[in-house]
């Protein structure tokens, strides 16, 4: 039998702590064939805090978690950290190198081709909404060194093409998969026991975030608008699950509005599954969306969506089929969608349509079958990268 295939994937984040792109990376990781793949996670970040991570460890014993944090990339510590990582690169015999994050795909943009003949893909998670002028700049001249770049929904790759200049035809989309076992919709009872669990009456209107508390996600528009919904339905509730560094500033703006125990921070919750049992509708509010995790897992567990028309939102959300779009910043529109999900029969059908939809078009083992065949796809065809290797 032929030896794995080496895969080395580099990140700016830890993979074991909330967030989409964790989540994706542990989704991906974890799937590929452990009889094909033998996996090095590199982390350019300190290993989390127990107290921090929403999985202890992952159950994949293919895969190597490694951190090596480093803070600014043009320092003495990254410039310490690309050297060791040219070490290992050739040293350790990877046939695939894909990174994700501004500091993880400078690295390996840079890292050079004598090192070895290992494919190289920019997974691209984001609408680049942390990249400064500098940065758009210098991937307008590094993009070219990667065989692939990989994003989850078209609006990333267009954005690629008029922001950094990326050539079209060595862009890839391979939408996001969920967990279509474990979000699922809620059956006989389980709504109960979920909304019992949180104290919640069984006849609350229940409006549910999952997203960290910082600045992309626009918190502030959410509360702002379910003012104005729990103005005119004060049985309504919105539960805030994720924590970050507008806490206590968003805690104070619910209180000023004088919503009490209407707005509940719950901190990082490790049973997503059940605040979503419990909830009657999902909505996020953010600036900007790759391709939202939240959002996949709260169609498969068969509810509607608000959320802002921004990035891959769109893919996702069919008007008025499933949910309903938003622009940006708007609280008074938030308010206004949030309460047409007011009728459970139509909330039930929605519901209904976005997990059918998340079943034929989203599931993890889908998704890691395509990284898979693009990785084989690439390594089985050296041709395609004699550009590459120009570079």
């Amino acid at each position: 039998m032929s030896r794995p295939l080496r895969l080395l994937l580099v990140t700016d984040t830890a993979v074991l702590a909330p967030g989409g792109s964790e989540r994706f990376t542990r989704n991906l990781v974890c799937q590929l064939p452990a009889d094909r793949w033998s996996i090095d996670v590199l982390q350019l970040v300190p290993e989390p805090a127990p107290e921090r991570r929403v999985v202890a460890s992952l159950d994949a014993p293919h895969v190597r978690l490694v951190h090596w944090p480093v803070e600014a990339i043009y320092g003495p510590q990254g410039l310490a950290a690309f050297a060791r990582l040219c070490g290992r690169v050739a040293s350790a015999g990877y046939d695939v190198i894909q990174s994700q994050h501004e500091k993880a795909d400078l690295m390996n943009a840079l890292l050079p081709r004598v090192l070895g003949g290992a494919v190289r893909i920019s997974s691209r998670r984001d609408m680049g909404f942390q990249k400064t002028d500098r940065l758009r700049q210098a991937f307008r001249r590094l993009n070219s060194r990667f065989d692939r770049i990989v994003a989850p929904s078209r609006a990333i790759l267009d954005g690629l093409v008029d922001d950094e200049g990326a050539s079209a035809d060595r862009l890839v989309e391979i939408p996001n998969g969920v967990d279509t076992v474990r979000f699922r919709v809620p059956g006989a009872g389980v709504r109960e026991a979920a909304r019992a669990h949180e104290g919640l009456a069984a006849d609350a209107f229940v409006v549910l975030c999952v997203a960290s508390l910082s600045p992309i996600k626009r918190h502030e528009d959410l509360i702002a608008g379910f003012a104005a919904l729990h103005a005119t339905q004060p049985g309504a509730c919105l539960l805030l699950a994720g924590d970050g560094p507008l806490a206590e500033a968003l805690a104070a703006q619910a209180a000023a509005l004088g919503l009490g125990d209407a707005v509940r921070f719950l901190g990082v919750r490790d049973d997503v599954g059940r605040l979503l049992a419990a909830a009657d509708v999902f909505v996020l509010a953010s600036d900007s969306e790759g391709m939202s995790n939240a959002i996949l897992e709260a169609q498969a567990c068969g509810l509607p969506v608000v959320a802002t028309r921004v990035g891959g939102n769109p893919q996702l959300v069919a008007e008025g089929a499933e949910g309903f779009l938003v622009p940006a910043r708007a609280p008074a529109a938030l308010a206004r969608a949030l309460a047409d999900c007011a009728d459970p029969a139509w909330r039930r059908e929605a519901g209904a349509r976005a997990r059918a939809r998340i079943e034929r078009e989203h599931s993890i083992p889908a998704m890691a079958a395509r990284y898979d065949e693009l990785y084989r796809s690439l390594l089985a065809a050296p041709a395609v990268l004699e550009g590459a290797l120009r570079d």
